[in-house]
């Protein structure tokens, strides 16, 4: 338990000193591969992955409707997380359509990582 605890705050420090680079929409791809992010699994998905999800998809600018019908969501769910997540800073909106920020980058590379960890 300790273990983990140094590790995370090893992890920490790492970002803090050396921000994450937006990442390329080939990059996502392969991390939500990686991962076994795959819509077509059939199983439940918990609130992190659809958040990943959305985030990895929203690499470039895309509008509300786009972002709904490829993370299979109906739009009370999307209304609920495009305005819990662009207050939380992981996305940005400009003229309605979004866009993830650094700050949701940095979050799909620790979900990754953790993602990894836990699978191990």
């Amino acid at each position: 338990m300790a273990s983990g605890i140094i590790s995370a705050t090893k992890l920490s420090k790492q970002l803090q000193m050396a921000p994450i680079e937006y990442a390329g929409e080939i990059k996502l791809i392969k991390l939500r591969r990686k991962n076994g992010w795959n819509l077509t699994s059939h199983s439940k998905r918990g609130r992190l992955e659809i958040i990943a999800e959305i985030l990895c998809y929203c690499n470039q600018q895309k509008t509300n409707t786009k972002i709904m019908y490829s993370n299979n969501l109906n739009y009370s769910q999307l209304k609920r997380l495009l305005r819990s997540l662009t207050s939380q800073g992981l996305l940005t909106k400009d003229k309605n359509q979004y866009a993830t920020t650094q700050k949701g980058h940095c979050f799909l590379e620790l979900f990754s990582q953790l993602n990894a960890i836990l699978s191990s």
